[in-house]
């Protein structure tokens, strides 16, 4: 059932594709176009039917004038509900031209938000960190690469800020999924937020009592989960 959900997934948005197609401004300028000749070719073949017009073409200016009148009077009706239509289809597309510009503005705007934090996180992660082999960087000592030699005071004070930042991106990370549109996936940034979570569980000795509970929160929103009747992100990795 795995393996078939990516395909299903692949195979809807195909469809969406085929469908947005189908319904796109050019497609329905076409069948407009289309039905107003269909209206003015069966105007014309009802006159020619009904009326069994069998003769020459008139040179009289009267009859074409009552020809005139008969095909504006059959076709001009159903022609003004097309361009009604039309119009109703025009305000239609672009409120939803408009919509989509609002929220191509807002995912934005929350890219900007999370970049930024992620920014300071990577700083965070890379400033200089005194050990008694040298410098090394907080980034090292969540990877396992420097294990002994940090003074226990200065890395949990980063740790500490390191949660902190996390937890503001974890809560900018369900921010953007709930102001944004399912067009705009949020996955990537969940995805980031998750693989530095997993890294900063095993510290959670350094940390105060509660970090346990801004862990579970941040694991929350990252999955796009809003409550949860165990917690359950200490057991297993966030990242899904």
């Amino acid at each position: 059932m795995a393996n078939g959900e990516p395909l299903q997934s692949k195979i809807g948005e195909r469809i969406a594709a085929q469908f947005r197609r189908l319904t796109g401004p050019g497609a329905i300028v076409v069948v407009f176009a289309i039905l107003g000749v269909c209206t003015l070719l069966a105007t014309i073949g009802g006159y020619v039917v009904l009326g069994r017009f069998r003769g020459p073409l008139s040179s009289n200016s009267g009859d074409w004038s009552n020809f005139g009148a008969y095909v504006g009077g059959v076709a001009g009706p159903f022609l003004s509900l097309l361009a009604l239509l039309a119009v109703a289809w025009t305000v239609r597309l672009q409120y939803s031209l408009l919509q989509r510009d609002y929220e191509r503005q807002q995912a934005d705007q929350q890219t900007r938000w999370l970049d930024a934090i992620y920014q300071d996180i990577r700083e965070l992660l890379d400033a200089p960190l005194a050990s008694t082999s040298g410098y090394t960087t907080l980034r090292a000592a969540l990877n396992g690469e420097v294990r002994d030699g940090i003074e226990g005071a200065v890395l949990n004070r980063r740790i500490s800020e390191l949660l902190k930042l996390l937890t503001q991106y974890c809560e900018a990370v369900a921010l953007y999924r709930d102001n944004v549109s399912s067009f705009f996936d949020a996955r990537i940034f969940a995805d980031r937020g998750a693989r530095l979570l997993d890294r900063l569980k095993p510290y959670l000795s350094l940390l105060d009592p509660a970090a346990a509970i801004t862990i579970e929160f941040c694991d929350m929103h990252l999955r796009g989960v809003r409550e949860r009747k165990r917690p359950e992100a200490l057991h297993r990795s966030s990242r899904v």
